[in-house]
């Protein structure tokens, strides 16, 4: 995160350029890991230069896959042409693109979290309230544990993955 932005506390979002300001100052200062939990991608925030040229860093500094994204809903038509997909195609070793199995889908939640202890939390998917903070260890670790959870019992998205010979 540059100098000049102010580094979010707890705070209440309301709006979409709100949760995308905010999580593109958790992907910012994330310097380990980042986990993304998505229906689909089609939210402003994974298409923004700030947002992808944040999460190249992180994924060319680590070499151990520390960018993981889960969807619930991959759908083709949302993931073509978005930057996020495009950049793990291209690093695949270093972001993991996962999808929920059929049958796990109907989580409505979404969330981000940076480094174990930075979190992005809307309670709707496709709505524009949320919460973020930047020192919520807690809930950051108890959506963690979710995520991991999921992680374990989703697949890897092949058509995120298609590689362009």
């Amino acid at each position: 995160m540059n100098g000049s932005r102010h580094q979010p506390g707890l705070g209440m979002l309301a709006t979409r350029g709100a949760i995308r300001d905010a999580g593109i100052a958790i992907a910012q200062a994330s310097r380990s890991e980042l986990l993304v939990f998505e229906r689909t991608l089609d939210l402003d925030l994974y298409n923004t230069q700030e947002f992808i040229d944040a999460v190249k860093r992180l994924a060319l500094a680590r070499p151990d896959s520390p960018v993981r994204i889960l969807l619930s809903h991959a759908d083709r038509r949302n993931q073509t042409g978005n930057r996020i997909v495009r950049l793990a195609q291209r690093l695949t070793s270093r972001i993991a693109i996962r999808r929920l199995a059929d049958d796990a889908t109907d989580r409505p939640d979404a969330f981000l979290i940076g480094d174990r202890h930075a979190y992005l939390k809307r309670p709707f998917a496709e709505g524009s309230e949320g919460v973020a903070d930047m020192h919520g260890r807690r809930e950051a670790h108890r959506l963690r544990a979710d995520f991991e959870q999921m992680w374990e019992h989703a697949e890897d998205d092949m058509e995120a993955r298609h590689l362009h010979l």
